[in-house]
């Protein structure tokens, strides 16, 4: 029986970076002093940085010892996490900028978990093509094989064995998403094998786009009737969702590339689940810039975002309404829900 591994996510994600060569970029400056939603009763429940981690120093040098013999080398920054220890009751996850290079080494090995897993690729790309990710990205799904070329979300239901993941190519920036269904980390050693390199079971799990019945034509006609009252001039586009893919839970990414709204959209709720909010910015030289505004309400106080950032809401925690004051560069608009029920259609009052 192979042996159960339990520790802090960062660290696992902490070794892939360094298992594929990556070299971490500095950040440009902290950004929760200066952001103006740093104040406020639920200030601690907004994160703008990845949590750091200790790790001897003599294993991040065998790593990187061992990767450099294999002149693997791609270029990232590890860009935002979470996770119970952050704020009580938050999920799993994990957020890093992949920005160009190659490996010829994997990133990760082989494993399972007791609690169900998603995993995103999500590319820079222009408004005519938002799904091109100018990069090749080996992943195992249950021992079959997969390359990733387009923007994606994949759905790990907890017990699947999954990995080793290679960075083959990375063209272009690139947002690796990873998180789960639990609130920190745990994993379980297989022993990998290529036998169903070539089968396609596990395909159904890997969703590339968002699920057209998910809004029905009455709510996109109501959307759009409330956006010209409010003056909207925001362009983008819903990129994914694993709507589609059975079992799997709520996750929106939405892109965003420019305007601005005279009022508020998506009335104050709460909801019997938590949910995390993630605001991405999209700029390689200042990661924690947003490129935009965003008017965000917690508990009924107002926060203003403007730099790179994820927010915890807990069960029954009213929020929203949310404003896109301006949008001056392409971000990423990233919802997480820890439930499989929640549909765009409707939120539930209180």
């Amino acid at each position: 029986m192979p042996k159960k591994i339990c520790f802090v996510f960062t660290l696992l994600f902490l070794i892939m970076a360094l298992a594929c060569g990556t070299q971490e970029r500095m950040r440009s400056e902290d950004g929760s002093s200066e952001d103006p939603a740093a104040g406020g009763t639920y200030a601690g429940y907004i994160f703008y940085d990845a949590k750091p981690i200790d790790i001897p120093s003599e294993e991040l040098d065998r790593i990187r010892r061992e990767h450099e013999e294999q002149q693997s080398m791609v270029d990232s920054t590890h860009l935002l996490n979470l996770d119970t220890t952050r704020s009580e009751g938050a999920p799993y996850l994990d957020f890093h900028w992949l920005w160009e290079g190659s490996a010829k080494g994997y990133a990760e090995a082989e494993h399972t978990h007791d609690f169900d897993e998603f995993i995103g690729f999500i590319g820079v790309g222009a408004q005519d093509n938002p799904y091109g990710l100018d990069s090749e990205i080996e992943v195992w799904l249950g021992g079959e094989k997969f390359m990733i070329t387009r923007s994606c979300l994949i759905y790990v239901p907890k017990g699947l064995r999954h990995c080793p993941v290679r960075f083959a190519r990375i063209g272009k920036p690139v947002l690796f998403f990873t998180g789960g269904m639990a609130t920190s980390y745990s994993r379980t050693a297989t022993e990998f094998n290529d036998e169903h390199a070539a089968e396609r079971n596990n395909e159904k799990l890997i969703s590339h786009g968002v699920n057209p019945e998910k809004i029905s034509p009455e709510t996109l006609k109501k959307w759009d009737d409330e956006g010209k009252k409010r003056q909207s001039t925001v362009e983008g586009t819903r990129l994914l969702d694993l709507d589609s893919v059975e079992g799997a839970p709520y996750i929106d990414f939405v892109y965003l590339w420019s305007g601005d709204e005279k009022g508020p959209n998506h009335p104050e709720h709460s909801h019997e689940w938590g949910e995390v909010f993630g605001f991405i910015g999209t700029n390689r030289d200042d990661v924690n810039d947003l490129g935009g505004e965003i008017e965000f309400w917690l508990g009924g106080e107002k926060y203003l975002f403007t730099k790179s950032s994820l927010v915890w809401v807990p069960p029954g925690l009213k929020h929203c309404p949310i404003q896109f004051n301006r949008i001056d560069r392409p971000f990423i608009l990233f919802t997480l829900g820890m439930t499989r029920e929640y549909t765009l259609q409707g939120v539930e009052e209180k």
